[in-house]
């Protein structure tokens, strides 16, 4: 805790200069945080990946305003990147620790989210705005407890209503439910779509009324997955580089929270 780090210091010529410790601990023990701080201690997170997969069954609905909240950075009208297509919960988590300066430990065991979780491709992920950090801490609060509510020790629901991306002010007290998330809150459902083909893919939706193709995605490369908000009866199709129809969408009336596609 950080009396032994206080104790450790006074009785060392040379303190500690890096600190490996959980998620819970980054975001639950303040003073300890302090501490590390104070003293110029670099924190590694060392189960952010885990932690946040652990989520998806122990806090179902924080784990989907994570998912939300990396779909929507699919989409081409979000003005990222052209390198951007959609971000998973613990793509989204592990990009938001490193812009916080906490270095992190992907623990990836398969060579498609050894790429996914590269330091490139965490570098590559655009400054959250304001709105979108408190959010993912709200979320990955509720995720550490179990719960569906998080005590953020921030913002009152009466506060949450003004909430820009450029207002964002904490108080002294308070609460913010899952269900309060900007994720959740913007509805949809997050579209996972896998390319299992040698060349990229884009992602176009088919108007409901006038037949016309609207693009969704950037291009999606080879191997990797693209994520998106759709929402039910959506007709989508996979186009290759040249404008070829690779594969066509449905999204099923009657669907929730999250759906899987293949293009292949």
């Amino acid at each position: 805790g950080p009396f032994d780090m206080n104790g450790l210091y006074e009785i060392s010529t040379e303190g500690p200069h890096l600190y490996q410790g959980t998620l819970r601990t980054l975001l639950l023990e303040e003073e300890m945080i302090e501490e590390l701080i104070r003293h110029g201690v670099h924190y590694q997170c060392v189960d952010a990946a885990s932690a946040v997969l652990a989520g998806r069954y122990s806090a179902p609905e924080a784990y989907a305003s994570l998912e939300r909240i990396g779909a929507k950075h699919g989409n081409v009208d979000e003005g990222d990147s052209i390198d951007a297509y959609g971000y998973s919960a613990v793509q989204l988590v592990l990009g938001w620790l490193v812009q916080r300066g906490v270095g992190v430990f992907p623990g990836t065991t398969s060579t498609a989210h050894l790429v996914e979780n590269s330091p490139l491709t965490l570098a590559s992920i655009p400054k959250f705005s304001p709105r979108e950090n408190l959010d993912i801490e709200t979320a990955l609060i509720a995720i550490i407890n179990g719960k569906g509510t998080a005590e953020i020790g921030g913002i009152t629901r009466t506060e949450k209503e003004g909430i820009t991306p450029e207002n964002v002010e904490l108080t002294a007290s308070g609460s913010l439910t899952a269900s309060d998330l900007v994720g959740v809150d913007g509805g949809g459902i997050v579209a996972t779509f896998f390319n299992s083909l040698q060349r990229n893919v884009r992602i176009f939706q088919v108007h409901p009324e006038t037949g016309r193709q609207i693009q969704l995605s950037r291009g999606i490369p080879p191997g990797r997955s693209g994520r998106l908000i759709v929402e039910p009866a959506d007709v989508l199709i996979a186009y290759d580089g040249h404008g070829v129809a690779v594969k066509k969408f449905l999204v099923e009336e009657g669907t929730s929270g999250r759906v899987d596609f293949t293009c292949e």
